[in-house]
């Protein structure tokens, strides 16, 4: 049986990986941070079943089993006789802040941690034959057009998350030729909620910036909206579904290998910006067209998306031609459509909607 160990799954990415490889057989050791009784963790693993679908009752009770870890004592937490079972590791954690206040920070969580857990599993995990690092498609840096599946020796890097992720890739590689535990780097594009439910955490990261914005916008009164964008870029978004398939084919694989590889977990460009954007604006109840922002409200929105503005206005065609040969897909992935990018918005302003009903209700 696979005993997979998976960090941050609190999360996003992290709750869907346990919760399918939970559905899928697998024992899964699930590393957190402040959660003593292991509740927090089980909530969001819980919460992720419920949005893809997925019954997991029974392997909750019987093969998930969640330790906190202060990552300041991480060698002493996790034990030998904890670890002696992994067969796999997913590193999924890491701090997502862009500012360069933080680099410090994120440079420690995002490089250092990652180094140290792989050293520990090197060292305390005889039975473990692969490390998974959750990484960025965007460590290729910000001039766009084909990036090839392969360590980027140099890239145009803009805020601190991408940065501290290059250098955690090139640190992985470094530990690789070390030591020789094998390393997959897999590198999501954009992530977006699931194809069929719409399910996503709501942390408004991302894609999701841009609608969310727009909402708060709607509900300060705007009707109308320019938004500072290029109309004929695209976005390659990956729907978390996807993203699940591809990391449990590839790490339920018999032969995993002893290679150092490079993914990319791209989904494809999707609609044109423009397109994205009239339908944002429709879901959240406003007309949002290209334009140069005016008035308060508009710089307000401006200001808000900013930090993914060099993301939108940019496009990059990811080659996952080596994932797909892993994954053994024999038909080219289809970009997600305008339709199904809809109702994951829809979806996320409806959740939206109801938390803020329950709060209200409560106070």
């Amino acid at each position: 049986m696979h005993q997979i160990l998976i960090t941050g799954v609190t999360g996003f990415v992290g709750s869907a990986l346990a919760a399918n490889f939970l559905a899928r057989g697998a024992r899964v050791l699930a590393v957190s941070r402040n959660d003593p009784d292991g509740m927090r963790t089980i909530n969001a693993v819980v919460a992720a079943a419920q949005g893809f679908g997925l019954d997991i009752r029974g392997a909750l009770a019987n093969h998930l089993d969640v330790v906190n870890v202060d990552f300041a004592h991480l060698e002493d937490t996790l034990d030998d006789a904890r670890l002696a079972g992994v067969t796999e590791a997913w590193h999924v954690a890491a701090e997502m802040s862009y500012s360069s206040r933080k680099l410090s920070q994120s440079f420690a969580t995002n490089v250092g941690n990652t180094s140290r857990l792989y050293e520990t599993l090197n060292r305390k995990a005889p039975a473990c034959r692969r490390f998974y690092y959750v990484s960025t498609a965007y460590v290729a840096g910000m001039e766009g057009g084909i990036v090839k599946e392969e360590l980027h020796a140099r890239s145009h890097l803009i805020n601190t998350y991408q940065t501290t992720k290059w250098s955690a890739e090139h640190s992985l590689h470094l530990l690789f030729h070390r030591h020789g535990l094998p390393v997959t780097l897999f590198r999501p594009s954009i992530v977006v909620g699931h194809s069929r439910t719409g399910w996503a955490l709501r942390n408004g990261f991302g894609f999701y910036m841009f609608p969310c914005a727009m909402v708060a916008a709607a509900q300060a009164g705007l009707k109308e909206l320019a938004v500072d964008l290029v109309a004929d870029s695209h976005l390659d978004c990956i729907g978390i579904d996807q993203l699940a398939a591809d990391a449990c084919t590839l790490t339920l694989r018999q032969q995993q290998g002893r290679d150092f590889e490079v993914f990319h977990c791209a989904g494809g460009n999707g609609p044109r910006l423009e397109e994205l954007v009239r339908m944002w604006g429709e879901v959240a109840g406003l007309r949002a067209v290209l334009g140069t922002p005016a008035s308060d409200l508009e710089l307000k929105f401006d200001r808000a998306v900013e930090p993914n503005r060099p993301f939108a206005n940019q496009t990059w065609q990811f080659d996952r031609s080596r994932l797909d040969a892993a994954t053994e897909r024999s038909a080219p992935l289809a970009p997600l459509s305008l339709e199904a990018l809809r109702r994951m918005c829809v979806w996320y302003a409806d959740d939206a909607a109801a938390e803020q009903a329950a709060l209200a209700e409560a106070n």
